[in-house]
């Protein structure tokens, strides 16, 4: 009997380890896709700004995916363990209180440091692409982005750093690495780096106490929905 549980277990494992890994890649292509194929459609954008937000948006994520799909296989880590399940407390309140959050940052921003975090290079590029791009970029910057992202820096990353250290050094450490993953930090001014530390703090704190991916991606998602709105209104 022990034997056939433990069959049985090991089977329901490697079936979540399967999906987890099916899953992961297939989330990685298509925000690749979703980058690049309307960028190749732009015509008014400088070959600087097109480098720019292709590197930003495509090839920094690859050796943090890389280094997570293989430590995830090692690991044999399942879904629940990346966050990859639904928070045990009130849906809805999980989502108002990240959608808040995430208010709380671009109040901040706009108000203390006059939008310094805003990312200009996206707005442009946005604006210039039309309809197609725009509505294309949104959803990346929106949706797929912020849930790749998440999936990377709380579910691996700082999965991997709080077993390792704990979780009050696994959330600062993972809050530095998602800053310095970000080009824009790099323009000199601390406003921006500050910024991206505490959305660090902020997103793996989420994640931490709910223990789960989902707040974490709704307030990434809706930050970066601030952020755009407020440009192109503005």
């Amino acid at each position: 009997m022990d034997e056939t549980n433990s069959k049985g277990m090991d089977s329901g494992k490697n079936k979540e380890l399967a999906w987890g890994a099916k899953s992961s890649i297939l989330v990685f292509l298509v925000s690749f896709l979703a980058i690049l194929l309307p960028l190749l459609l732009l015509t008014q954008l400088s070959l600087k700004e097109s480098t720019q937000y292709f590197i930003a948006e495509s090839i920094l994520p690859i050796p943090f995916f890389v280094f997570f799909y293989y430590w995830f296989r090692k690991k044999k880590i399942v879904k629940k363990e990346l966050g990859l399940c639904l928070p045990d407390s009130n849906i809805l309140l999980v989502t108002l209180v990240a959608i808040l959050l995430a208010a709380i940052f671009k109040g901040i921003d706009l108000v203390v440091f006059l939008g310094a975090i805003s990312e200009l290079t996206w707005s442009r590029v946005a604006i210039i692409g039309g309809p197609l791009f725009a509505v294309s970029s949104g959803l990346g910057r929106v949706i797929i982005t912020p849930v790749m992202e998440e999936l990377v820096h709380r579910g691996v990353i700082y999965g991997y750093l709080r077993g390792r250290f704990g979780w009050r050094v696994g959330l600062v450490l993972q809050a530095l690495i998602f800053t310095l993953v970000h080009p824009n930090v790099y323009q000199g001014d601390f406003a921006i780096i500050l910024f991206y530390f505490a959305f660090g703090l902020g997103f793996g704190g989420l994640y931490q106490f709910y223990r789960s991916l989902y707040p974490a991606v709704i307030c990434h998602g809706a930050l970066n929905y601030f952020d755009a709105t407020v440009q192109i209104v503005f």
